[in-house]
């Protein structure tokens, strides 16, 4: 915990018994006056509900004073701290260059490297760091940083990009969006009602998801116009979004924005609102004509399945469910791709803790990449995972159907009842279910099913497992077999190698664990070069952390015609992208349609989704102890 500024200034206020002045305040800590003006006002807006002010006359400077003493001193003891200590972490760190791409993309003019250190705290060399990170949070969007001696620095490019980092990066921050001033969150919320009231009229209809992201994109309008800066359009684009429905749509919300606010809307802006409203629609909920997915979406969505069913040996080009929900996903968002949008996904880190299905898109997405000459954002390929995880979970339900043998030697009537219990818990796993008492089993042929459950010991010879239950099926038998259900004979651990498992790897940055195992892959397996960089193009458009100190780092293309994992345990966890990594899965797709990556993915899924197993899997001694731990599930 570190103190902030604001509580500096407070304990030298409440020091002086009478008044300190600007500049002496801003000698004590060795800030600009600017600065210090700046705190004070701050200082004032949060005690001025609370029970006190600072207080200014020219001449002699500022004084703190407590105008109510009870509510003073509640707020000191319940709130002040949140105001007075800030954790000076990783977190800390990332929200720290969200902060100051917000300030230098609202700034109009260049500012000066002393100011920004003033305003985040910091010194010039912690400026310098987070800079290298700006950096790298915008060159996504063709943004650059451009800096002039004795002028400063600002952010440059063109302002339709602007508006997308702006729209993308800085309010689309979670935790910054919550936390952000009652100014921000009152103008949000009328931008919000007018949409509302505006797409009620026209029963225009869209999801929650797309419906906050129009939200941020005409907020962030809103900004760049308030500080003179506005979309220009190709007169040729914006006479082809006035044909479209949406521009009336888009005409009638800015109207209402420039009513409320007393800012006037260049055409260009209409254009820019008509351009995300078509590239944001629903499908299927009105516009019947705009609703048909053309031979040409068709065409893209089954050359998705096909590279999912090539890659990870998935059929699912026969789901109608999925290649309907995929094609009307596909047609707004080729117009995205067109107008260079990108929709952000709250959802995003929920929806990556679904390894399989968010890996799956990964597949299927890079069909589109190479289709239109884009990387997609691991936001896009967030949506696509949603389609995928609910006809995964469909598809699951197929294949672990199981022909059942029952065996009940108490009567007829027991045997109906075991039958009747075992359906009504059991039945989306069962394709066919047959009852036969113990003396009759030399009549069938056992290896015909897939599973045996017994209320009687046998002395049968067969392949088949055999399961011993209690007549009433108990809690624990009937944990027993739905485990079974679950199971699949084959073991994960043939896709891992001993000769690639890496314990105890010391690594300061995500690329030197990748530029350390792509290397020992690339030796051993005797790769053609460009293994090392296809991984590092992957991480590039669509980071692999996926939470729970794990990073599944892969190529986007096949080196090898089977699949394998090869596995480093780091001696300490390092910052990957955004979250900490302490467990890195390697993964090489093979080219080979056999490979049962079906269960593979499955049932990966199963482990890394468990933190108690990943620890366990990063404490383990050696390979045959991590091996052992992949093997029980």
């Amino acid at each position: 915990m570190k103190e902030t500024r604001i509580k500096k200034i407070f304990d030298l206020l409440s020091e002086h018994h009478t008044y300190i002045t600007g500049e002496k305040l801003a000698q004590l800590l060795s800030v600009s006056t600017k600065t210090i003006r700046n705190e004070l006002k701050t200082l004032d807006t949060i005690f001025s509900k609370n029970g006190g002010r600072v207080d200014s006359k020219s001449g002699l400077g500022y004084h703190f004073e407590v105008t109510d003493m009870e509510l003073f001193r509640t707020f000191i003891a319940n709130k002040w701290h949140e105001y007075a200590f800030e954790e000076d972490t990783l977190v800390y760190k990332s929200n720290r260059v969200i902060f100051l791409l917000k300030i230098m993309l609202f700034e109009k003019d260049y500012i000066k490297a002393i100011d920004l250190c003033d305003r985040l705290q910091i010194s010039k060399s912690q400026l310098s760091t987070d800079l290298q990170l700006l950096r790298q949070k915008i060159e996504p969007f063709q943004l650059h940083l451009d800096v002039r001696p004795h002028h400063g620095m600002k952010i440059i490019g063109k302002e339709l990009n602007l508006r997308l980092c702006i729209a993308n990066v800085v309010y689309n921050e979670k935790q910054l969006l919550d936390e952000e001033e009652f100014e921000t969150q009152f103008i949000l919320s009328e931008i919000r009602s007018n949409i509302l009231r505006v797409f009620n009229h026209y029963h225009y209809e869209t999801s929650e998801l797309v419906f906050h992201n129009l939200v941020i994109h005409l907020f962030v309008a809103l900004e760049r116009v308030k500080i003179g800066e506005s979309i220009v359009m190709e007169s040729q684009l914006l006479e082809t979004l006035k044909q479209d429905n949406e521009y009336q749509i888009a005409h009638d919300i800015i109207h209402e924005i420039e009513k409320l606010f007393g800012y006037s809307f260049p055409e260009d802006e209409k254009g820019y609102v008509s351009m995300h409203l078509s590239g944001k629609r629903v499908f299927g909920q009105s516009e019947q004509e705009s609703n048909v997915v053309s031979s040409e979406v068709d065409e893209l969505v089954m050359n998705m399945l096909d590279r999912v069913r090539v890659v990870m040996d998935i059929d699912l080009t026969k789901d109608l469910d999925l290649r309907i929900a995929l094609g009307l996903h596909c047609v707004p968002l080729v117009k995205r791709i067109s107008y260079n949008l990108m929709m952000k996904n709250p959802l995003l880190d929920d929806i990556k803790k679904h390894k399989q299905a968010y890996l799956t898109a990964e597949i299927a997405s890079e069909v589109i990449e190479r289709r239109y000459l884009i990387k997609l954002s691991e936001d896009e390929i967030a949506y696509f995972a949603l389609h995928f995880y609910v006809a995964l979970e469909r598809h699951k339900v197929t294949i672990n159907r199981k022909k059942v043998l029952l065996v009940c030697s108490t009567g007829h009537g027991t045997a109906k009842l075991l039958q009747f219990r075992f359906k009504q818990e059991f039945d989306p796993f069962l394709e066919n279910i047959v009852t036969k008492d113990a003396l009759s089993l030399n009549q069938i042929d056992l290896n015909h099913f897939d599973l045996i459950v017994s209320t009687v010991p046998l002395s049968v010879k067969t392949i088949t497992p055999i399961i011993y239950v209690s007549t009433l099926l108990s809690d624990h038998d009937l944990q027993t077999i739905r485990h079974r259900f679950n199971q699949n004979d084959m073991s994960i651990a043939e896709y891992f190698d001993r000769k690639l498992f890496y314990k105890d790897i010391v690594a300061n940055t995500k690329e030197d664990v990748i530029f350390f195992m792509s290397n020992k892959i690339s030796d051993l397996y005797n790769f053609r070069p460009g293994f090392y960089e296809s991984i590092l193009r992957r991480e590039a458009s669509a980071s692999t952390e996926f939470g729970n100190l794990i990073a599944i780092p892969h190529p986007d293309q096949a080196f090898s015609h089977t699949t394998f994992v090869s596995v480093a345990v780091l001696k300490k966890p390092i910052l990957w992208n955004e979250r900490m990594v302490q467990l890195v899965f390697m993964l090489s797709y093979g080219d080979n349609e056999n490979d049962n990556l079906d269960v593979f993915f499955a049932k990966s899924a199963q482990f890394l989704t468990s933190a108690k197993d990943i620890q366990a899997a990063i404490d383990a001694s050696d390979y045959d102890d991590f091996i052992r731990l992949i093997d029980k599930t």
